[in-house]
């Protein structure tokens, strides 16, 4: 078990839930429950899912919670995208958000690849 807020990827995962908050407020009234919801939640499930991991007994488990959050990156890089189109987004906050999307899955992705190889070295 290990402090999540230690981890690089966890707190660019937070930072990128809190820019989510501030980027979906000016969303339309009508989107309240709908796009901004879902991008919000997808959002917190990130670094969630990164703290939950580091909370789990083994390198295997942990690997599982990490591969949940990359896999809500995607998602939510898809409503990003959708937002892009309706015009909720505009194009240089899109594509710079998009970036940091795209940043974190990449951290998570050299995380598990590191679990990964630990577990072998250790087999």
């Amino acid at each position: 078990m290990q402090d999540f807020r230690k981890l690089l990827v966890w707190q660019k995962a937070h930072k990128l839930a809190l820019r989510t908050y501030e980027l979906t407020h000016d969303f339309p009234r009508d989107e309240l429950f709908g796009l901004r919801n879902m991008m919000r939640k997808s959002s917190i499930d990130i670094p969630a899912y990164i703290a939950e991991g580091c909370g789990k007994s083994s390198d295997a488990e942990f690997r599982r919670s990490i591969d949940a959050a990359m896999a809500v990156s995607m998602r939510l890089e898809y409503y990003a995208l959708m937002a892009h189109d309706l015009k909720f987004i505009d194009d240089r906050s899109h594509a710079s958000y998009e970036k940091d999307v795209i940043e974190v899955r990449q951290m998570m992705g050299g995380l598990n690849r590191r679990l990964s190889s630990a577990a072998t070295s250790h087999s």
